[in-house]
């Protein structure tokens, strides 16, 4: 008896670590890894934020609101990362016309996802 379970607990002292860094984080979905965000003057901090988001968004939208509101969002973190500096600093003179116009709709059909996930939709 004493066997089994130091073996399960040997077992599991191996196993949870494990899972855990080979876990897939919702925010490389979008920004493909972590280096992606530092290289635009972000932190390790930031990407656990961003992390911490999506994992609520996920608890709060549905799965088809959920899809949508990852591909709306990597649409506009590519507009994003696009006009943003390595010191994090923003140019948006660097969009043109039409990118504007782009990232402007994304924002707009993005805001009720937000006021969803944030909680300030009213019922």
């Amino acid at each position: 008896m004493k066997k089994r379970i130091l073996a399960g607990i040997a077992a599991a002292a191996i196993l949870i670590p494990s899972a855990a860094f080979g876990a897939s984080y919702l925010a490389d979905d979008i920004f493909g890894s972590s280096a992606t965000i530092k290289q635009h003057g972000g932190t390790d901090e930031d990407y656990r934020e961003i992390e911490e988001f999506l994992q609520a968004a996920k608890g709060k939208l549905t799965e088809d609101e959920f899809k949508e509101y990852t591909e709306l969002s990597k649409q506009l973190m590519k507009l994003k990362l696009k006009i943003t500096d390595v010191n994090g600093v923003v140019h948006e003179d660097k969009l043109t016309e039409e990118e504007r116009q782009q990232f402007e709709q994304l924002a707009s059909r993005l805001a009720p996802y937000f006021e969803k996930i944030n909680g300030t939709v009213k019922p």
